[in-house]
């Protein structure tokens, strides 16, 4: 039972740290104008999306 919620638990920072790292970069693009705003704001909801599919 506790290796299932340390697994658990291992999974949901792995998640939160990818979701960190994937808006960064997104936010970077963007800044260094590189992707539209249209495309940034694409992006953030197809992050989101992934990120609640995982869960």
């Amino acid at each position: 039972m506790r290796s299932e919620q340390e697994a658990s638990r291992q999974r949901l920072k792995r998640q939160a740290v990818e979701k960190a790292y994937l808006l960064y970069y997104n936010r970077v693009l963007f800044e260094k104008g590189l992707i539209t705003e249209q495309e940034r704001n694409r992006m953030i909801h197809l992050i989101d999306s992934r990120c609640r599919a995982g869960r």
